[in-house]
């Protein structure tokens, strides 16, 4: 079988690499950024199976899918759903999973209405295209509205009221052509300026039942749209239990530990799933697993590599801030070596960040 994966970053390449094995699957990757329509075309008359590494994929290319929906997973359905945060925000109310408050907003008198319906501080964010912290605007007053406006408006937007929660946590899965799902253990995820530093395994002191919200809630997502492959709710932890925040519909950058740290990666269970095979177990292989992102500079992440429980992943980028270069997973029998070995990889994460 071969499986086209639009974008050619560390996503498709980590799903590639993940099936090595599998001499009968032969991947390709399609580099967005240098689309042509005929291109595009050739590249998915060339493959059975047609997937992508992320959802920010532009309308003109989306189209062009609609005449081959039936190779694409995760479905075109789920594509459009989840590349717009009001449609998404849409499905997951539809699912049954709880969100923050959210409403329309697609002028400045719409800002002001959300900041009177919604009540302060609110979040202002485009329906698409945002990610990473990007094309967000917190709003903090009421004379906030017009610069917010100035600064990300002009198209449509959403508004979502501020959640008090304690902490940011995801829950990851996989879902077969069958409907057949597995699930990985949950991770806490740190963010600083907008970008995930940090993820942990286990999520410590995480009740069960919060543990089992989270399955039912990316059941319920995952069967309401019928979804093939690899999905991720990104949930706020609160006091009253677990509130969606995002979805991505692919692989997704707190599931890397995945790789060393599970017995089957988020990649791997991708990639078998939306190929029609089935899925490998998610259990984790070690009591504790650190998932380290180098953000900007690799330069302290070379480190890794003289630690016999840390693993270096470089994603072979030009160097910028604020840019993923690459990650470290750091494995481990129990939370206090891998705090200890997080400690010494410490010069990867931002002052005052690394809670240990």
């Amino acid at each position: 079988m071969k499986i086209g994966i639009l974008g050619n970053g560390q996503l498709g390449q980590m799903a590639m690499d993940s099936i090595q094995d599998l001499t009968d699957l032969e991947v390709s990757l399609y580099d967005l950024r240098n689309h042509s329509d005929e291109a595009l075309d050739a590249f998915i008359a060339s493959v059975d199976r047609v997937s992508y590494e992320t959802e920010n994929i532009p309308a003109h290319i989306v189209a062009r899918l609609e005449g081959v929906a039936d190779k694409l997973y995760p479905s075109l359905k789920a594509l459009k759903t989840f590349q717009n945060r009001l449609l998404e925000k849409n499905a997951l109310r539809a699912a049954g999973i709880a969100t923050a408050d959210f409403c329309a907003v697609n002028s400045l008198e719409d800002v002001k209405n959300a900041v009177a319906q919604l009540g302060l501080p609110i979040v202002l964010k485009t329906t698409t295209e945002g990610y990473d912290g990007k094309g967000q605007f917190v709003l903090r007053s009421a004379a906030d509205a017009e610069p917010a406006w100035q600064a990300i408006g002009n198209r449509e937007l959403i508004a979502e009221a501020f959640v008090t929660f304690t902490r940011e946590t995801s829950v990851i899965a996989s879902r077969d052509v069958n409907g057949n799902m597995v699930i990985w253990p949950m991770t806490e995820n740190v963010h600083h300026e907008g970008i995930l530093r940090y993820s942990l395994y286990p999520c410590a002191g995480l009740s069960e039942a919060k543990a089992q919200q989270a399955q039912n809630y990316i059941r319920q997502l995952a069967d309401s749209l019928d979804y093939v492959g690899t999905i991720t709710l990104e949930l706020f932890e609160t006091a009253d239990g677990l509130v969606a925040n995002e979805v991505a519909p692919r692989v997704h950058n707190s599931g890397h530990w995945s790789i060393e740290g599970a017995e089957t990666s988020q990649f791997r269970n991708h990639m078998l799933a939306i190929s029609g095979r089935e899925l490998g177990a998610t259990t984790a292989k070690y009591n504790a697993v650190a998932m380290i992102n180098v953000i900007s500079d690799e330069t302290p992440a070379e480190k890794a590599e003289g630690i016999s429980n840390a693993y270096r992943h470089s994603y072979g980028k030009e160097a910028r801030p604020a840019r993923k270069l690459g990650h470290v997973t750091v494995v481990a029998d129990g939370t206090e070596q891998r705090d200890a070995t997080v400690t010494e990889l410490s010069g990867l994460i931002p002052d005052g960040v690394w809670k240990a």
